[in-house]
């Protein structure tokens, strides 16, 4: 096991790499922001196991209700026989059909607001169904709790020349987002990034 989550951290620091490029920042700076800047073993990394047995009735109840993820990377290896996860694009709920020895790579709110706004959290549930037990293996990489999360400098646009930043992000820290999102989890990001910027 402490194998398989030390290849699963270094994919997703990979990611985060792919993603530094993409948006035209240094190498290392998503990694660098959830460390805090000092060190590498200050974000978190843990993996959750989920079950969903069979439902007789999923038309009354869901495996798990919608919801987007807090923290940053999310690396998922879906059961290959069941079905259930879905995401929502564009107001339309989208079935992330399960595919052999693949992992969904998912954004979570710190993600959103690194990249301000380039990259979304997105939201997804996973469905009951009648046949069949699910299991899905969630591993999340998240900044320290004592990371200080705001759009990366670079990607602030500036509006005039008093260099006032264009940004629908607020500056926090991750720990104070934490007590936010277990009150909300399941309610709209916007009020909770509204929520912490007042803290």
């Amino acid at each position: 096991m402490k194998e398989y989550r030390s290849e699963l951290k270094k994919l997703a620091e990979s990611v985060m790499e792919v993603m530094d490029e993409n948006l035209g920042l240094q190498k290392g700076s998503i990694k660098k922001a959830f460390n805090e800047g000092e060190g590498d073993n200050n974000a978190f990394f843990g993996t959750k196991v989920s079950h969903y047995p069979p439902c007789p009735h999923p038309e009354m109840v869901n495996g798990l209700r919608a919801h987007t993820d807090a923290g940053g990377v999310i690396l998922l290896f879906q059961d290959d026989q069941v079905d259930g996860l879905q995401i929502l694009k564009d107001g339309e709920w989208i079935d992330v059909s399960p595919l052999p020895n693949a992992i969904v790579i998912n954004t979570g709110d710190q993600i959103e607001v690194l990249s301000n706004g380039k990259y979304k959290s997105v939201w997804h549930r996973v469905m009951s169904k009648p046949d069949g037990n699910r299991r899905s293996i969630a591993s999340f990489y998240n900044p320290s709790l004592k990371a200080t999360i705001a759009p990366a400098p670079e990607l602030v646009e500036m509006k005039d020349k008093k260099e006032m930043e264009i940004t629908n992000y607020p500056t926090f820290v991750f720990g104070d987002y934490m007590n936010v999102y277990t009150e909300q989890k399941f309610l709209p990001k916007e009020p909770r990034f509204q929520a912490v910027r007042e803290i």
